[in-house]
């Protein structure tokens, strides 16, 4: 999933489950920024240096992402007996992701629990990605190869590109048995909201009888009925003026925590593909020690700012994943 629904259509559906303007704002930005976070930085405070973790990345020939990035926040294992993780080869795995899975449930009910928002929204981030990434591992792997002629590494859904990632895509995943190649991306991504919704007003003590209700407001306000002529930027529009949803800025909360002179002087939004290659900045030149590791300044009050309790929520979100994996693979 992008944008799109981690950020905007969560903001919405924790309006409606009855969370305050604050906290739906931090739910869904939380959410959001763990596709946004390619880098792990190191940060002086005072006499201290603080250490944040990347939960993004595409540097897919390190082990390190698929341990501690793509199978934690993206591609959550599952239930390899899901009727629709059944596949032409009848081959199963136990790290295919399957959508809202026993597993995944665990983990988003451990974020919950915690009452920690910033929790909340990377938990919902791992669960709404397990109805997007269905039938795909966070491994480089035969089992996510879609074209056997690509050059493409086989690591999660990259043969298919963003396919899978968009409201409005459609798609065919051959793998897959006679009547269910066919992929319609609102049929799943609709029905990922109707699970959260439900998780958020039992968060909030509430009843969730009016699912329908709250799913079917949803898609007329991204227009789904009609489509295939509307853009994402026409339904970002329409989140944020019909239902008075904040714009999303991807560097707000750094911002606010840290001095960074690239972004701070607008470097950031005036190179194109910044952000896409940040990662690889960071891995050609710090992780082969061409050059040190950066070390950034934090800004006061550091610890109080949105962008520390968010780095803290993913730490612990990391080490709750591993232990799910680990107990439920051993």
């Amino acid at each position: 999933m992008n944008l799109e629904f981690h950020y905007y259509i969560i903001y919405f559906l924790c309006k409606e489950a009855g969370f305050s303007e604050t906290e739906s704002q931090i739910i869904s930005y939380s959410s959001q920024y763990v596709d946004n976070n390619l880098i792990s930085r190191k940060i002086k405070v005072d006499d201290t240096y603080y250490k944040t973790i990347p939960t993004q990345n595409y540097g897919w020939w390190d082990d390190y992402f698929p341990k501690n990035v793509y199978l934690p926040f993206h591609f959550f294992p599952g239930d390899p007996d899901h009727g629709q993780a059944q596949r032409k080869d009848r081959k199963k795995n136990n790290l295919s992701c399957t959508p809202g899975s026993g597993r995944v449930r665990q983990l988003l009910t451990a974020g919950l629990t915690t009452r920690n928002l910033y929790r909340v929204g990377i938990a919902l981030h791992t669960y709404a990605d397990s109805w997007a990434h269905q039938n795909f591992s966070g491994v480089d792997e035969e089992w996510n190869v879609c074209d056997k002629g690509s050059l493409i590494p086989s690591i999660g859904h990259a043969q298919v590109l963003t396919k899978p990632d968009g409201l409005t895509g459609q798609w065919e995943d051959a793998r897959l048995t006679a009547g269910n190649t066919k992929v319609i991306n609102a049929d799943r991504f609709f029905s990922a909201a109707r699970m959260i919704y439900k998780f958020l007003r039992t968060y909030n003590k509430l009843g969730f009888d009016d699912h329908d209700i709250i799913i079917e407001k949803l898609k007329w306000t991204t227009g789904i009925d009609n489509y295939l002529q509307s853009s994402t930027n026409d339904r970002i529009y329409s989140y944020i003026i019909d239902e008075n949803l904040l714009k999303y800025d991807k560097y707000e909360w750094y911002k606010e925590a840290v001095y960074d002179n690239e972004i701070d002087s607008g470097d950031a939004d005036g190179f194109v593909g910044y952000d896409k290659f940040l990662w690889l900045k960071d891995a050609i030149l710090h992780r082969t020690q061409f050059a040190q590791k950066p070390v950034y300044k934090a800004r006061d009050g550091f610890f109080d700012t949105h962008y520390y309790k968010w780095n803290e929520a993913a730490k612990a979100h990391l080490a709750d994943a591993k232990k799910i994996i680990n107990n439920e693979s051993s």
